[in-house]
């Protein structure tokens, strides 16, 4: 017994069969995580490494060459790349695609444990970051309401985030902006010299003397008492009275060497709101948390907070990702629920009949609500990309109902009865769908074996079309069989007569035009194929060479993000000063656009990969909804990079709403090689010949400006006559001149650190250090000068390596153009005008990379696709022909994308190259239904011309009527109406021009390549 006559003759038991399952679907979704994109791990690991006031080229030396040796034994490892600033060191180990991240984790960090040995003892244990979507802020808040910086950061850092901190799904809070307050212990100098003191030792007594410490217990009677020794700083009386040392009997208090006072630190940087100070707080959220539901966690602390606060101080939310996540959601939801309305009005103008309208609508959230059990059990959070399948998939969700459908009505017109009609009309299309369904979900098989970032981001969507598709399937061989047999009737319709009557003389117009227009060609083959073939394989070629092509298209999130980096060593003050400028003309640039201004000067970073320094600044600018604004996002960041042309620092604007981890340089020239002047001038004209390219912006290099440095060199033989050795000299002149954190102080509004370096005066210049005396380890006291050599110098700011070269990283953005064409320009000119010298190497990385990449490996998806496509093919019809013809179609839908795309404006991209893999297992349904009833009007003895013929013809409908829903069902993501909408637009677009061309070609191409290998090769049709 047939799966649609069990439907038919138990329609109690499918019915409880689809509660259950609407009901599991409902349950399910209610589980599922909310986010704006799916949660992406890279195949990255991150080492950060701290060696306080250590020179770049000693972190290189010390710290960044020891963990690259390390851990280059590691496997599947693609590159190593690092960066070695003052006093830090990153090391970004990038393994290959599909790489077991926690195991290569767990294999760094065993090697590191083996380096640290070699590390100085000063520095920071190596810790090691995984790199995640989770790196991206969650949500930005500034506190404002009072002049007073030391209060407003005390209130943050005290009261505010440690409740945030608290909140679930929060996995760390970093605080900019306000006054911190610190204790600064200033050493006299004269007197640190006269009673013989080191300033190390000076440190240490500090940091012994503030303890408390148990001291076990004694009896007293029947009493037991703890012992408890109370020695902890609580006022600066208690530190300015700490005994340092002893002469003659008398005891020496700090307070007699230095001068002990509150102080201010500018560690947190400088923050600004809409030009107000500010303290702010960046907020990330934990890797697997709902993203929705941790913002919804941390607005209701900050409502609670909100209760115990003054009333002047204001709490304002910057940045809310979760924000985004609603609209672009819902954006996507609306557009299937737009596209789903549509397809069901194409239904009602075929079929005018309501109830019938109704059994095919019920088919869209039957398949919807059961892929979201799957979508639960295979942990899939509702995000873009996993609802945009779905708003995908709307349209070709009816497609196997329609055909069941229309097969009934046709079955009940020859006067079958309901469940004859129902039963009879499913199993003799049964096949035909399944075929065409697998041929669909075949596409995204191959996503599987497609590796690097585009294979994570449309897995999600693979999953979802592919369970929506497969659950319709069966919806269309049970559900819709069964309600057909109950609910199908032959009857007039009274209310829509006389519409229904104008649209079948039009369609029948139509058909018959079209019968007329197939019967030439089956008459003309040979001109009617070599004209078709010609003309649309020559406008592909044609377009496919002057189409605009990128990676990842950039969305209009509104967000976009400055830097203005001053020259090196330029004082705090005048950068504020000239930061306020620019705020000014910002405020006035971008008007009513704008939402909010977040300015940070020094300080920032993301999470633990460190800030800035004093001379850079970042702005955060958020703009209204783009509904709301005449402009779009990179005209606006146009227009704000000249308004900051004329200020005197280099500027980069760059839109924070490229897809996932955003922000980063469209175009990169790495030069590599070891010849510092050498690369400089090659650096120097690679950068001069991008500017003059008219549609490059924001040329930057990671060279960086040289620091001033004086190097000092130990005069061993003296030193150690002496007992002095490096490290002890090292460690006192970083004391004096760089200050050391030697304890901390307990106070009311939280801890404060006790920093310990001479005062001001005594370490103004160069001749400070020489003529400061230290205290050997024999008892006297020694001048710097005579234990010391030094020369001054400059030297890099940072030193980038990569696979253990030093390279130059040169990144671009672009404007006007596509990126290919502005790739082109620049290579030709570097090809022509640049000479490469020996030991040196240019390549070409960023956004381009990304491209050919996603480009490299989604042919491949397309290959596999067309084979697996042509495999179920060819297992439906037992032959090796009849799937080659269909796949005749299969370039006929490529130009259609091709020429959709141009005439929209758009590009040949990572996201409309997927379509043409999806648009493979798609066009080739109608020609799957074609050759299915011409075989069938073969075996009933008819000739091939006239077999492809009545074919068209009788096939026509339910063609048109499939396409039709699944291009209305697309229209709503092709106009890209909303936030988040832009990644889906090329998508749709895609799909919907090579659907639409491949369609009107199918009705002719296939029948008449049909009929002309039928005539010509005798094959035998398999009989079921």
């Amino acid at each position: 017994m047939s799966l649609p006559k069990i439907a038919v003759e138990r329609p109690v038991t499918m019915l409880m069969g689809l509660a259950a399952l609407v009901i599991l679907g409902i349950v399910s979704l209610t589980k599922l995580p909310v986010d704006l994109t799916p949660n992406l791990e890279f195949p990255a690991l991150s080492v950060v490494t701290t060696y306080s006031q250590a020179s770049p080229q000693e972190v290189e030396k010390s710290i960044t060459r020891v963990i690259e040796s390390a851990v280059s034994a590691v496997n599947d490892i693609d590159s190593i790349e690092s960066t070695s600033s003052e006093g830090r060191s990153v090391v970004t180990i990038s393994f290959k695609w599909g790489t077991d991240l926690d195991a290569r984790a767990s294999d760094v960090r065993e090697k590191l444990d083996f380096a640290k040995r070699l590390l100085p003892s000063d520095a920071s244990s190596p810790s090691v970051f995984k790199f995640s979507t989770s790196l991206i802020p969650t949500m930005i808040i500034s506190i404002t309401g009072s002049e007073d910086q030391e209060y407003l950061y005390n209130l943050a850092e005290n009261q505010i985030k440690p409740k945030i901190e608290q909140t679930p799904g929060v996995a760390n809070v970093s605080l900019n902006g306000g006054i911190k307050k610190i204790v600064s212990v200033e050493v006299y100098r004269n007197r640190l010299e006269a009673y013989g003191l080191s300033i190390d030792n000076l440190a240490n007594v500090l940091a012994l003397e503030n303890q408390n410490q148990a001291g076990g217990y004694t009896y007293e009677g029947v009493y037991k008492y703890l012992l408890r020794m109370q020695g902890e700083f609580k006022t600066l009386e208690d530190i300015e009275n700490v005994v340092v040392t002893v002469k003659n009997g008398i005891p020496i208090r700090l307070k007699e060497i230095a001068r002990v006072r509150y102080a201010n630190s500018t560690d947190q940087g400088i923050a600004r709101v809409n030009g107000k100070p500010a303290v702010s707080l960046t907020i990330y959220k934990q890797a697997d948390r709902n993203t929705v539901q941790v913002s919804k966690d941390i607005h209701k602390t900050l409502k609670e907070l909100s209760l115990s606060l003054p009333e002047t101080i204001k709490i304002d939310t910057i940045l809310d990702t979760a924000e985004a996540v609603n609209n672009s959601i819902a954006n996507v939801r609306n557009a299937a629920l737009q596209g789903g309305l549509l397809a069901v009005v194409i239904l009602l103008m075929f079929l005018w009949n309501f109830r019938t309208v109704l059994i095919i609508a019920i088919s869209i959230p039957t398949s919807i609500i059961a892929t979201f059990i799957t979508m639960y059990f295979f942990g899939v959070s509702l995000n873009i990309v996993s609802l945009g399948g779905l708003a995908l998939g709307v349209g070709m969700m009816v497609d196997s109902s329609i055909v069941v459908l229309e097969n009934i009505f046709y079955y009940r017109q020859k006067g079958y009865g309901r469940f004859k009609a129902a039963v009879l009309a499913t199993e003799e299309v049964m096949l035909p769908i399944i075929a065409s369904t697998l041929t669909t979900v075949a596409v995204f098989l191959p996503i599987v074996f497609v590796e690097g970032f585009t294979a994570q981001i449309f897995r999600d969507l693979a999953l979802t079309v592919s369970i929506s598709l497969l659950v319709s399937l069966v919806v269309a061989i049970t559900v819709v069989p069964m309600l057909g047999s109950q609910m199908v009737h032959i009857e007039e319709n009274c209310y829509l007569r006389k519409l229904e009557d104008a649209f079948n003389r039009l369609w029948n117009a139509l058909v018959g035009w079209y019968e007329r227009r197939l019967a030439w060609a089956l008459a003309h083959k040979r001109k009617a194929l070599f004209g078709i073939f010609g003309t649309f394989i020559t406008l592909g070629l044609v377009i496919l060479i002057f189409i605009g092509k990128e990676g990842m298209p950039q969305t209009d999130q509104g967000q976009f993000s400055i830097r203005a980096q001053f020259p090196v060593g330029t004082r705090r003050e005048y950068v504020d000063t000239i930061t306020k400028e620019m705020e000014k003309v910002l405020l006035e640039a971008l008007g009513k656009n704008l939402k909010a201004m977040q300015v940070q000067i020094g300080a920032g970073g993301v999470m633990a990969f460190g800030g800035e320094n004093e001379y850079t600044v970042n702005f955060r600018i958020s703009l209204i909804s783009p509904k709301k604004r005449s402009k779009g996002i990179n005209k606006i960041i146009e227009e704000s990079r000249i308004a900051l042309k004329p200020f005197p620092a280099k500027i980069t604007v760059q839109n924070s709403g490229g897809f996932m981890m955003g922000g980063g340089a469209a175009l990169t020239v790495e030069v590599q090689g070891d010849d510092l002047e050498q690369s400089e001038k090659l650096v120097d004209r690679i950068i001069k010949l991008a500017e003059e390219v008219p549609e490059i912006r924001n040329v930057s290099a990671n060279r960086s400006d040289s620091l001033p440095e004086i190097v000092l060199r130990i005069n061993r033989v003296a030193a150690s006559k002496l007992g002095f050795n490096s490290f002890t000299l090292a460690q006192m002149i970083k004391t004096a001149f760089g200050g050391k954190t030697a304890t901390r102080l307990a106070a009311e509004g939280g801890d404060m650190d006790v920093i310990v370096q001479l005062e001001e005066q005594s370490r103004s210049s160069v001749d400070d250090i020489y003529s400061l005396q230290v205290p050997s380890p024999v008892g006297r006291l020694v001048p710097l000068a005579s234990l010391l050599d030094q020369y001054k110098t400059t030297g890099p700011k940072a030193i980038n390596r990569k696979n253990n070269r030093r390279t130059v990283t040169i990144s671009m953005d672009y404007y006007g153009k596509s990126l290919n064409q502005v790739i082109s320009t620049l290579q030709s000119r570097i090809k022509k005008e640049v000479f490469v010298p020996r030991g040196f190497s240019i390549s070409y990385g960023g956004s381009f990379k990304d491209m050919q990449e996603s480009f490299r490996q989604l042919t491949l998806a397309l290959l596999l696709a067309i084979f697996l496509v042509y495999a179920v093919m060819a297992s439906q019809f037992e032959s090796l022909w009849a799937p080659f013809v269909i796949l005749f179609t299969v370039p006929f839908g490529f130009v259609g994308s091709l020429l959709l795309l141009f005439i929209m404006g758009k590009t040949l991209n990572t996201i409309s190259f997927l379509g043409f893999v999806i648009l493979v297992g798609i066009v080739v349904n109608n020609g799957i239904i074609l050759i299915d009833h011409m075989n069938n009007q073969i075996k009933s003895g008819k000739k091939p011309d006239e077999a492809a013929l009545e074919s068209g013809v009788r096939r026509i409908r339910p063609i048109m009527m499939t396409t039709l829903t699944t291009i209305l069902g697309l229209i709503p993501l092709a106009l890209g109406i909303g936030e988040g909408s832009e990644l889906y637009i090329p998508l749709a677009v895609s799909i919907l021009g090579g659907l639409a061309l491949s369609t009107v070609i199918t009705l002719v191409v296939i029948p008449t390549v049909y009929a002309a290998l039928r005539n010509r090769i005798p094959i035998k049709i398999h009989e079921d």
